[in-house]
């Protein structure tokens, strides 16, 4: 199976699949025909309106992971959504952007997580089930329009974690 597959207008399977612990490990980590269309529904209700919304590229840390890979994962779970396709762990790379006036050219790393962050919250075309924000990346989890919680959480260090309201997130610098 092709890795090249296109999920949506900015993102392509293997973006989701890549991994330097597997390479590295000696395990193919190759998704399912049922992950595949659920990262390709995270793509389609979260990922892309994000992406469209900044106007700035967003780097896939980590998408699918399959069972072997996941259980070399610092801090991994059992339940992870990554297992399913259903999650993804990014970054937003610096570039020229529609939002200049709102970040401003030198936007720091964490300036504009806490951008992706906030419009996550805020952008109704946006759809999610579990949005992390941890110190140098996010988490973002898509299950269904009619199943997502909406959880919001914030990384304390350690595999823990503290939920917040919307109101508290949108508060975090």
């Amino acid at each position: 199976m092709s890795t090249n597959i296109s999920l949506s207008p900015h993102f392509e399977l293997r973006e989701f699949t890549e991994s330097a612990t597997a390479r590295k490990h000696g395990i193919v980590n190759k998704p399912p025909a049922e992950a595949i269309e659920n990262l390709r529904a995270l793509c389609v209700h979260t990922l892309e309106p994000l992406r469209e919304a900044l106007g700035l590229p967003i780097v896939i840390t980590s998408g699918y992971r399959c069972k072997a890979l996941n259980d070399l994962i610092a801090h991994h779970s059992q339940r992870s959504q990554h297992l399913h396709g259903r999650a993804a762990d990014f970054y937003v790379k610096h570039g020229p952007s529609t939002l200049q006036q709102t970040q401003g050219s030198g936007a720091s790393h964490r300036e504009l997580l806490v951008l992706a962050f906030r419009t996550i919250l805020t952008d109704p075309s946006i759809d999610f089930d579990q949005l992390i924000l941890y110190p140098t990346f996010i988490h973002v989890s898509f299950v269904a329009p009619d199943k997502n919680r909406h959880k919001i959480m914030l990384a304390n260090g350690h595999g823990t974690y503290r939920g917040l309201s919307r109101e508290t997130a949108l508060a975090i610098n």
